[in-house]
């Protein structure tokens, strides 16, 4: 069958819309508020500007949908225009998205495929949506503003040069007017949400540095140099504020350093803080603050045009007891080395002097002689008594630790001492915590530290009212503190120890009772039998409020099975 052109089918080429071949953006209506918010904002700026080429109204709607189509009609060469643009400003692959040249055409098309989108409707927002998660965590975060308004610039230009009069007539202006607000308002919002993300950027790096301070395990201060006021402090500072006896509970910025140091330390500190002013720097070491040690570090810290103190106390009490009891146990050491030395030469002499007195003693009638030789005899005896406590003292011992039930071995001895005339009068009274775990101890050493605690603190006490407290509880470790410990605390209400005195107790024949009553080892054979045994002993002490010597002791725990329990002390 023939066929003239009039009856022939015409085909017409249907146009398929264009999809963005990236991952989808789920905006948040937070964001989108945001966004909208924005937008509406730069519209009224623009609308006076480019008047029908830019608003709401029919006339500017069609300009828009104009502009959207030549995109549609031109893409594939507007692209290749505006990424050959690129390469030669940026050098192939170093564009602001800093991605491979095949990775950046597939970029800018889909940029080109929302922005077209936005210009046929302009409620469409989604161009907008991934330019603003783009500037605060794609490839614009990593890009400087004036980069991408090149951009933008060298794409506003290539579409313009599509407008051409022979193809739009008449409304070229329009046209062209259309597709700088378009431009002009991407531009502004990139502007803003570059704005925002550096804003977000500087609170969150501002929070990281409050929150780092704040939760530091350290006090820290921050303090002006020029009035010696503490403009803050971190959680640490304030507890440690808090801790400290006779202070309230008022928040510590505002108030000088005057207020919150002791008298007797105000001068260390304030030249100290001269030197941080004048150097830059300073530190002190072992600061003694409410009967703790502190190691001070601070620096002037510049902030913009003006600068601040920052100051840090490190808690250091733990290594000065640390260093206190090395030198302590060097101390022992040399003069047990002496004292058994001593021991030695002078109780050779004193036998034979003891056994001639008792030689003479036998033939003797006369009793005032007869008294005097007794009285001789009765001082060889304490010579003696003193030269085995030298001894005792000198000689390393052999530790057996095992596991010992310290409330039954407190309760053994106070049921030992009670039949001593020496405790008389006085109220002992226990109070052992029933949960108490086992402790790892030579059950006799532990026993004869006991008992020389209470012998001393019933020498201590008034003869009326007096009261000696025995106290157990399972102690909580410390901070970067493993192994579980016990306390056992001897508490008299005696005449206490003298300031001056507290630094000496545990020193050989240091004592501070009266001539013949004590030798002054007592406390040292305790500190040496206590640090044997893997345990720490200090004493608290008030004149007129009575003394306190706690000792905390090792727990017995499973891994102690695996040890020795033979040891040398």
């Amino acid at each position: 069958m023939r066929t003239n052109g009039a009856s022939r089918c015409r085909v017409n080429k249907v146009k398929t819309h264009r999809r963005p071949t990236d991952f989808a953006i789920q905006a948040s209506a937070e964001e989108i508020d945001s966004i909208r918010k924005a937008l509406g904002g730069i519209e009224k700026f623009l609308v006076p500007l480019f008047d029908n080429a830019y608003s709401r109204e029919p006339e500017s709607l069609a300009a828009r949908a104009t502009i959207a189509e030549l995109i549609d009609d031109q893409f594939d060469a507007l692209v290749q225009q505006w990424r050959t643009w690129i390469d030669s400003v940026f050098g192939g692959g170093s564009s602001p998205s800093q991605g491979p040249t095949k990775k950046i055409g597939a970029d800018l098309g889909n940029a080109l495929i929302r922005f077209s989108d936005h210009l046929r409707n302009p409620d469409d927002l989604t161009t907008y949506i991934y330019l603003r998660r783009h500037c605060q965590e794609g490839m614009l975060s990593r890009a400087e503003p004036s980069q991408f308004n090149g951009v933008h610039i060298a794409l506003k230009q290539i579409i313009l040069n599509w407008i051409t009069p022979e193809r739009y007539g008449k409304r070229r202006e329009l046209l062209r007017n259309t597709v700088v607000a378009a431009i002009d308002e991407r531009r502004l919002m990139v502007s803003q949400f570059y704005i925002e993300s550096r804003e977000k950027a500087l609170r969150l790096s501002g929070e990281k540095y409050r929150n780092s301070i704040n939760h530091a395990p350290d006090p820290m201060y921050e303090i002006d140099p020029e009035s010696w006021v503490v403009t803050s402090a971190n959680s640490a500072a304030e507890g440690l504020h808090n801790r400290m006896p006779g202070n309230d509970d008022a928040p510590l910025a505002g108030r000088t350093i005057a207020e919150l140091v002791p008298a007797d330390r105000l001068p260390e500190l304030t030249r100290h803080l001269r030197t941080v002013v004048q150097n830059g720097s300073d530190q002190i070491r072992d600061l003694a603050i409410g009967g703790r040690y502190f190691d001070v570090n601070s620096a002037l810290i510049p902030f913009g045009e003006y600068h601040f103190i920052q100051l840090i106390l490190h808690d250091v009490s733990q290594r000065r007891e640390m260093l206190d009891e090395l030198l302590k146990a060097e101390r022992l050491a040399a003069v047990g080395t002496f004292a058994a030395g001593v021991a030695h030469e002078v109780n050779n002499p004193l036998a034979s002097i003891s056994s001639l007195v008792q030689a003479l003693l036998t033939g003797e009638d006369d009793p005032a002689r007869r008294s005097a030789l007794h009285t001789i005899l009765t001082q060889i005896t304490r010579i003696s008594g003193t030269l085995k406590d030298l001894v005792n003292f000198a000689r390393p011992s052999t530790t057996h630790r095992h596991a010992v039930d310290l409330n039954a071995l407190i309760t053994d001895t106070l049921r030992l001492v009670s039949y001593n005339q020496r405790f008389n009068g006085i109220t002992l009274k226990p109070e052992l915590a029933a949960d108490v775990a086992p402790v790892h101890v030579d059950s006799n050493e532990i026993q004869q530290v006991l008992l020389n605690l209470l012998f001393n603190a019933a020498d201590a006490v008034p003869g009326q009212g007096a009261v000696i407290r025995i106290v157990t509880e399972n102690f909580k470790p410390e901070a970067g503190m493993r192994a579980r410990k016990v306390k056992m605390k001897v508490i008299d209400n005696g005449i206490g120890i003298p300031r001056e005195h507290l630094e000496r107790v545990f020193d050989p024949f240091f004592t501070t009772k009266p001539a013949g009553a004590g030798t002054g080892l007592g406390l040292s054979l305790c500190q040496r039998i206590v640090l044997g045994n893997r345990g720490t002993i200090k004493v608290e002490s008030e004149v007129g409020q009575g003394t306190a010597v706690t000792i905390y002791l090792p727990a017995y725990a499973a891994s102690a099975a695996t040890e020795s329990e033979t040891v040398s002390a």
